[in-house]
């Protein structure tokens, strides 16, 4: 494999410099984790998952997101998944600095920076973002992942789309009309019609009701704090006007369709 004629093929895709790499990285860790000894212990996550979900229309972040199922996220572990997952031919996957750990308010994690190097001498950078998934409960999903180089693609767990939809649910109810996280209601409204409302229902249980952190206790106390912030003039413009925008339809529908939503849900 050469990096930069793949880098090159993203790009002639309409991909800028920095997606083009990034895309060529994800692709390769994907694959390699898919080909590697343990790739029932990792799901995927993120903006990599809606990329590949939506056909490349929602372009994924810079940054790979994986949690681990049954496996130790000590920085030992850690290296010998880094370890494990370089396994693919002419091509290399070495770490490069320090571990990180990753304490966000709603989440705790470890970053690993990661080298991509191919025998032509190419090398690329990336990093990988670590956590747990400890809700055994909610099912992953087996999903196979579009890889540039290969027909075959990637055959990985992935977090559902109602995890997805919950997960995003509950930092919009945690921060309200404060919430910066803009992409995540263009992210909802796309599952809105695409999800299982049976799961769903479980999901918003784990997530956001059955959690002691959580202020809402019920389906009436989620819908009108989303009801609450959806009427803020501020957020509603600041949604609308967002340069994280990946879909063109109007923002009272796109508010409207993600209420109607949360009121057909059983809880």
């Amino acid at each position: 494999m050469n990096l930069l004629g793949m880098i090159n093929e993203m790009r002639a895709l309409g991909y800028t410099p920095d997606e083009a790499e990034a895309r060529v990285c994800q692709d390769i860790v994907l694959k390699a984790i898919a080909s590697s000894s343990l790739s029932g212990n990792v799901t995927i996550k993120g903006g990599v998952v809606m990329r590949s979900m939506t056909n490349d229309i929602r372009r994924a972040t810079i940054d790979l997101d994986i949690d681990f199922i049954r496996y130790s996220m000590t920085n030992e572990s850690l290296m010998r998944f880094i370890d494990k997952i370089n396994c693919l031919d002419g091509i290399s996957i070495k770490t490069r600095g320090k571990i990180e750990d990753l304490n966000h308010q709603d989440y705790k994690g470890k970053r690993v920076y990661i080298s991509i190097s191919d025998i032509c001498g190419n090398s690329i950078n990336s990093k990988i973002d670590f956590g747990v998934h400890d809700h055994l409960e909610i099912e992953q999903e087996a999903y196979c992942f579009d890889i540039a180089f290969d027909n075959k693609g990637a055959s990985l767990l992935v977090n559902s789309r109602e995890q997805m939809f919950a997960e995003k649910l509950r930092s919009l109810l945690k921060f309200g009309s404060f919430s910066t996280r803009y992409k995540d209601i263009f992210d909802m409204y796309y599952q809105c019609g695409k999800i299982n409302l049976d799961k769903l229902s479980q999901s918003f249980r784990v997530y956001i009701i059955d959690d002691p952190n959580m202020r809402e206790n019920t389906k009436a106390e989620i819908v009108n704090r989303v009801r609450e912030v959806f009427a803020s003039d501020s957020f509603r413009r600041k949604v609308d006007e967002s340069d994280k925008r990946w879909m063109d339809d109007d923002i009272d529908k796109i508010f409207k369709t993600i209420l109607d939503c949360l009121d057909s849900v059983e809880i």
